[in-house]
């Protein structure tokens, strides 16, 4: 049996190592056909993918391949493996990027294939060509290179796989304890990820969904859903689920189900969902809730409703939002909300009423956690990202140059003051940071040295936030030396308990 090699790249320094979802799927695909191993490089080796490939001998290395750093990871991987099989294995990518990019991705020369889209039938179809070869050509969804360089991207498949035809993903080819340890925060917690649904229905200008999925909301029925979760629950003592749905609620009769079926067959289980704020009704919550739901992701995005109306079209306005987290609150849920700034058109003023509905939320339910005030990226895919080039954004030319595209960074060219934008990603998490003490779950030395030096730094950077004052920032130097010196003793320490007392720093 022919032997194929999925790897999942690092995606940046401080990712959180969540399961390669798409690679255990597409794995329990094509597996029964072709020997399949995962690499996950979050916690492997160059140097073992490497050796792996040259003890396993694979037909093909596929790769998962996000905008980002990733890249840079994977063409230098891909040349590797060229090299060292004279050009043997066949390397191919799948993944957001591809999809978007599959000539600019195929002019590199080390890339053979993308995978456009939903890949297990695209890759199967790849691989059988592969073993038998065969042409290429009918193959809906695939990007390739013929004899003479030619870069060939075949007819994309319009129809969309029945999830609930699919078979339960490969969770057996990956150490699933790995992946449990590094999402686990809090004692007695045992957390993974898994999905019951892709895409979202609604038409944020955004967002990914809007091509990659095309509006289209599909799932796996509550039963098939359910399964997967007893299965993780009863196998690897999973007791808090993540569920990496774009949208959890669409179906709100599913879901109800699905809630049903933990309910009855008397699991304790506690898992959090992604949700609009217009799905926010106290009833429907509170029947989720009793079933273990107790978290929601929220995509709030901004606090001015021109910019939600005619920029992102989100369809909903700031005072939903701010409404929403009190059902939230009455329910005695946890939430987690996210919000942008720097979008295109968006006046100071209008950042400024982001931060000042922030604020208010946070008056109202100290508890709700606010991720750090993101700057607008715009997104390959997505119709905002046209509108970026209009005023003027210059998007990579290559696929080498967007695996320098560093998120973290004010890339946009209207921003009066970039700086001032990345200044404020920076220190939005100490001005957010409203937890006491006795609220942390897990105290750990590093939890409260951590907690210790955010609350000395919150009142000064809560001021900014306030008041719109973002002059001599004495206290972003302070942060960022303290921050260098608190991953150092971080790590010591954790050398420490591991018991490599003589692995100094290098």
């Amino acid at each position: 049996m022919e032997k194929i090699i999925l790897v999942q790249p690092q995606n940046g320094l401080n990712e959180t190592k969540y399961v390669p979802l798409g690679l255990i799927s597409l794995a329990a695909y094509i597996r029964g056909k072709f020997d399949v191993k995962i690499v996950d490089l979050r916690f492997d080796s160059e140097k073992s993918l490497l050796e792996a490939i040259e003890k396993e001998k694979p037909m093909a290395v596929g790769f998962s391949m996000l905008t980002g750093s990733c890249i840079l990871q994977i063409v230098k991987l891909a040349e590797e493996i060229k090299n060292r099989s004279g050009g043997r294995i066949k390397i191919f990518a799948g993944g957001i990027h591809p999809t978007f990019f599959p000539e600019q991705t195929l002019k590199n020369s080390f890339i053979d294939f993308v995978i456009v889209n939903e890949g297990e039938k695209v890759v199967l179809g790849l691989l059988e060509a592969l073993k038998g070869g065969v042409s290429f050509v009918g193959i809906k969804g695939l990007g390739w290179k013929d004899q003479n360089g030619k870069i060939i991207v075949n007819e994309i498949e319009r129809e969309f796989i029945d999830m609930n035809s699919l078979p339960l993903p490969a969770w057996d080819l990956i150490d699933v304890e790995k992946y449990v340890k590094a999402l686990s925060r809090n004692p007695g917690e045992r957390v993974i990820d898994f999905y019951t649904s892709k895409g979202c229905p609604f038409p944020c200008s955004f967002c990914y969904n809007l091509n990659f999925n095309r509006r289209r909301w599909r799932c796996r029925s509550a039963e098939r859903s359910f399964e997967e979760l007893k299965m993780l629950h009863g196998r690897y003592g999973v007791n808090y689920f993540i569920i990496h749905d774009d949208n959890f609620v669409v179906d709100r009769e599913r879901a109800l189900k699905f809630a049903r079926l933990i309910i009855e067959s008397g699991i304790k289980v506690k898992y959090s969902i992604d949700c609009r704020i217009d799905f926010f009704e106290k009833d429907f919550l509170s029947k989720l809730k009793e079933s273990g739901m107790c978290e929601l992701r929220v995509g709030c995005e901004s606090g001015s409703n021109r910019v939600l109306k005619d920029v992102i079209k989100k369809g909903i306005t700031a005072e939903q939002t701010f409404k929403a987290v009190q059902i939230a609150k009455e329910v005695g849920v946890n939430l987690i909300l996210s919000f942008v700034i720097g979008w295109p058109t968006e006046t100071i003023d209008e950042r400024q009423e982001t931060i000042d509905l922030i604020i208010r939320i946070q008056k109202i339910h100290p508890g709700a956690a606010i991720y750090p005030l993101w700057v607008y990226i715009p997104y390959p895919g997505t119709s905002l990202f046209d509108q970026a080039i209009a005023l003027g954004f210059k998007a990579p030319q290559s696929l080498v140059e967007w695996g320098n595209y560093f998120w973290g960074k004010a890339h946009i060219p209207w921003l009066k003051n970039p700086k001032e934008y990345e200044m404020i990603h920076e220190l939005s998490p100490f001005a957010w940071y409203s937890k006491k003490i006795s609220a942390l779950k897990n105290k750990s030395p590093k939890n409260l040295i951590r907690h210790i030096l955010i609350k000395i730094f919150r009142p000064f950077v809560l001021f900014r936030f306030e008041h719109n004052f973002w002059l001599f920032p004495f206290e972003v130097k302070a942060i960022a030396a303290l921050k260098k010196i608190y991953q150092r003793s971080i790590k010591s320490y954790d050398k420490f308990l591991a018991g490599n007392f003589n692995d100094r720093e290098k």
